[in-house]
């Protein structure tokens, strides 16, 4: 089995859980499996008027990275009991023109995470509805609270040290390998 999986994390925050968790993922992934990061930090706000045959540099290579990867994982903050802007914002140039994009009919595992134990749940339910509705099978739907206590970094090595969550990641990639 070889796949590629592209990963996006929906914070720009430097210093991110979001984007730690993601870092993380390479170590749990099952052989064979390679997981790309593309950073989502150059993208514009998503306007139609922009969305030509020609399209920003950015959303060029955004489309061509969807469009190669065979699964996609999403890391997302819940920011105000949603979907924060960055997440939606890349969700929308991938997802354009409508149902013809090339965000459509992917396997997808999201994560949402966030400081509090209980957060995260209405993220990952918003998250989820937009992508299924895309037409995309969210595999493994994932919100991982208190995740400043489950993830570290030591020398810039990404840990995830909570053995249940680590199990449950390595599963949701096994899932979007099949």
């Amino acid at each position: 089995m070889t796949s590629t999986v592209l990963a996006l994390v929906g914070s720009l925050r430097k210093n991110s859980m979001n984007a730690m968790i993601v870092a993380a993922l390479p170590a749990l992934a099952p052989n064979g499996m390679t997981i790309v990061e593309f950073d989502v930090s150059q993208i514009p706000l998503y306007n139609q008027d922009d969305d030509t045959d020609t399209p920003p540099e950015a959303i060029v290579a955004l489309r061509a990275a969807v469009a190669e990867a065979d699964a996609i994982v999403i890391a997302t903050p819940e920011y105000n009991h949603s979907i924060p802007a960055v997440t939606k914002n890349f969700i929308d140039w991938a997802s354009r023109p409508f149902m013809k994009g090339v965000l459509t009919k992917k396997n997808i595992m999201l994560l949402v995470c966030g400081p509090v134990d209980s957060s995260g749940s209405h993220g990952l339910a918003a998250t989820r509805e937009v992508l299924t509705l895309l037409g995309n099978t969210v595999s493994t739907a994932l919100t991982v609270g208190g995740a400043h206590k489950k993830i570290t970094s030591t020398d810039g090595v990404v840990s995830v040290v909570d053995s249940d969550l680590a199990q449950q990641l390595r599963d949701g990639l096994v899932l979007l390998a099949d």
